[in-house]
């Protein structure tokens, strides 16, 4: 369910090398909205990013998302942002928009230059594909996707104290993926829209709390993208006016649940992915050293593979663990695979390996390592790897 005020579409415009694919996507409000957003930490930063981190610092409202697959306009140096400055001023033309209003995002290959005349036709294509129905929703996300297998998308409405407010996010990723975002300064780019009315200021406090809880604790293979965007616009066209501090703290809690949801979505739907798991490091001195240790192990290829094999190999989970770079007693630690406890106190215990096995062969799979040495736990989100991760990215390009 969209929220009021917005309107999003997507079309083939010859963008995207596969035919039949859509390729060019737009997300726009009524009004100019309130704006927030997190972009990769990579030196290595696409075009796009480069332009709206920009445009983000100067402030402003912003009117509209302009977003692309097929090619990621990274690495293509001055000419990169000059199109990615006309791709910007184009939708502001064609849509009649105020100048500067309009972000930007980019998904595919690295090294190649936007194709700038089928960018422009297709500009002119999204007028008559713009709506909010469920339709638009999902055509609109099918343009920004690439080896993603499924429309990843959420949503949450909030009763406050003098109306609904509705929240919609979605994303696209399935490889690399493991986004390490900061505020302002195959790729995730997930766009969210509400129709509350917040200020920018507030909006990425709020966004930043919540990407650090999802977004920043997935993990498909350990590559950082060079255009890894989230952006978040908020229009007020609810009309609830000024959120109240316990409404803000509902708005809070709901936005948090769209993020987690799409964040698990992308894990599960992970290059040749055939199973979702879910880390959890508990016992630990501060949340920091619980999150490094969840992360180390969820992009650790021999932890991954192990799972893919249903092994409940734990000696592969203690030594991902051991070189996150935190400072814990393994001799403390106990490791359970799939409910079984297979190690306890740094040493093997026995444990059925049949029904160990047999539980790791299921779709959806925990692990949970108790550092037992304090009081704080995180948990991070990945998928295992199989023999298709490697041959979906062995050829990517051809």
């Amino acid at each position: 369910m969209f929220p009021k005020g917005f309107k999003a579409g997507g079309i083939r415009c010859g963008l995207h090398k596969k035919e039949g694919k859509k390729d060019l996507a737009l997300f726009i409000s009524e009004v100019p909205a309130s704006a927030a957003g997190m972009f990769t930490k990579s030196v290595t930063k696409a075009a796009p990013v480069l332009i709206d981190i920009e445009k983000m610092k100067k402030g402003g409202k912003i009117s509209a998302i302009i977003a692309n697959s097929g090619c990621a306009n990274a690495c293509t140096g001055k000419k990169g942002k000059t199109d990615a400055l006309s791709v910007c001023s184009e939708t502001e033309k064609e849509f009649d928009l105020q100048k500067n209003s309009v972000l930007c995002a980019s998904t595919g290959v690295i090294g190649q230059y936007l194709n700038m005349n089928a960018f422009k036709s297709g500009i002119k294509k999204l007028k008559n594909a713009l709506g909010s129905s469920k339709k638009n929703e999902e055509e609109s996300v099918l343009a920004i996707m690439t080896t993603d297998t499924f429309i990843k998308k959420a949503f949450k409405k909030i009763k406050t104290a003098k109306g609904e407010i509705t929240i919609w996010g979605c994303v696209k990723g399935a490889g690399m993926i493991h986004p390490n975002m900061q505020g302002l300064h195959a790729t995730m780019l997930s766009f969210i829209m509400t129709d509350a009315e917040i200020d920018s200021k507030t909006l990425q406090k709020l966004l930043e709390s919540s990407a650090q809880q999802s977004y920043n604790c997935v993990s498909v293979d350990g590559d950082t993208s060079t255009n890894d965007t989230l952006i978040i616009l908020a229009n007020g066209q609810s009309k609830t006016g000024k959120l109240s501090s316990a409404d803000l703290k509902k708005f809070a809690k709901a936005l948090d649940e769209v993020t987690l949801s799409l964040a698990k979505q992308i894990a599960k739907d992970g290059e040749g992915a055939t199973k979702f798991i879910e880390i959890e490091v508990r016992g630990a001195k501060t949340k920091s050293d619980a999150k490094a240790i969840a992360s180390t192990v969820a992009s650790s290829p021999l932890f991954k593979t192990a799972v893919f094999g249903a092994d409940a190999n734990w000696g592969r989970v203690i030594a991902a663990a051991g070189r996150a770079g935190v400072e814990f007693d393994p001799e403390k630690t106990d490791i359970y695979m799939g409910g079984f406890l297979t190690s306890r106190n740094g040493m093997a215990v026995t444990f059925p390996e049949s029904k160990a096995k047999k539980a790791l062969q299921k779709k959806e799979i925990k692990v949970v390592i108790d550092l037992k040495s304090g009081k704080e736990s995180s948990k991070y989100y990945t998928c295992d790897f199989s023999y298709d991760y490697v041959k979906i990215n062995g050829d990517y390009r051809s």
